[in-house]
């Protein structure tokens, strides 16, 4: 890690703009770690009682800040994305802290012209649809394989007519995947309004410490509008990796849009143990690793 080289005091004239945003206490015995959203691309303090340490040959988002007794001074750090970070520093034998993590929001400005700000912020967005195209392209390759292969039934909610499924709960990478079915044997078509999971702790009856927490799917995968009459829909979740503990318990509701119907399926409690993850290859067909005591079938 180099100590940065002061730049001119032009530079600094971006703090006088637009204002200090914060107070660093530092001193010539301990390091004061910053770590910035974006890697560091330049850095100088207004005095030389004050050095920030960082990797210029390559960006890293950390900084290393000391400093010598004597006048206050002031930082200014402009990240790779154009924003630019102040900071008033001022010397202290003892330090109240010892690292800090910079939110983006603590930046007073970005120094970086209009028209190449436009051009980064393209680039990132060309990258991250690339992403979420290549995510989505293996969340449907995963889950036609967990909808297709022969489970059986987990648990089972049935009311109205209507039952409700869990037929799966897998682990494939990073993600969760599980199988839902719908079936309709009333006589009226059942028009989804939702389907939601979500993990619940403790007892509803003890609200002191009971908690219901919505879990939020990364992508769904043939998610009906509609069970016509004596139809069955199969579908498939996918949630980021998660496990339940203790008295955790995973729940899903069905709810009928243009009706009263509803149905909530509870799973019993894990007793502590999480489920193991899948080591096959979606290739090589993976196969969902399932914890006997989350869901008992009926």
């Amino acid at each position: 890690m180099k100590l940065v080289q002061y730049l001119p005091v032009l530079f600094l004239s971006t703090a006088a703009t637009y204002g200090q945003s914060d107070t660093l206490y530092v001193n010539d015995t301990h390091v004061l770690s910053l770590i910035f959203p974006k890697p560091i691309s330049r850095a100088v303090t207004g005095h030389a009682n004050y050095t920030l340490g960082y990797n210029q040959e390559t960006p890293e988002r950390i900084g290393l800040l000391q400093g010598n007794q004597g006048d206050d001074s002031n930082l200014l750090v402009v990240t790779e994305d154009g924003l630019a970070y102040s900071c008033y520093l001022v010397y202290r034998k003892q330090l109240e802290e010892s690292h800090r993590f910079v939110a983006i929001d603590e930046a007073i400005g970005n120094v970086l012209p209009e028209k190449r700000r436009d051009k980064m912020a393209r680039k990132e967005k060309r990258g991250s649809l690339r992403d979420r195209m290549s995510d989505s392209l293996q969340y449907r390759k995963a889950s036609q394989y967990f909808l297709e292969r022969n489970t059986t039934v987990l648990k089972a909610k049935r009311k109205d007519g209507m039952v409700l499924r869990l037929r799966d709960v897998a682990y494939f990478g990073k993600e969760t995947y599980i199988v839902l079915e719908i079936e309709n044997k009333s006589n009226i078509d059942f028009e989804v309004d939702f389907v939601q999971l979500f993990k619940v702790h403790g007892n509803p009856q003890k609200k002191s410490s009971y908690q219901k927490l919505s879990l939020e799917p990364l992508y769904s995968y043939k998610k009906p509008s509609i069970v016509k009459v004596g139809h069955v829909e199969r579908f498939v979740f996918v949630q980021p990796k998660f496990a339940l503990s203790g008295k955790e318990r995973l729940w899903v509701e069905l709810q009928e849009k243009r009706g009263s119907r509803k149905l909530v399926l509870k799973g019993s409690s894990n007793n502590g143990r999480a489920w193991p993850p899948v080591t096959q290859s979606l290739s090589n067909g993976p196969k969902g690793v399932l914890e006997p005591k989350v869901f008992i079938s009926h």
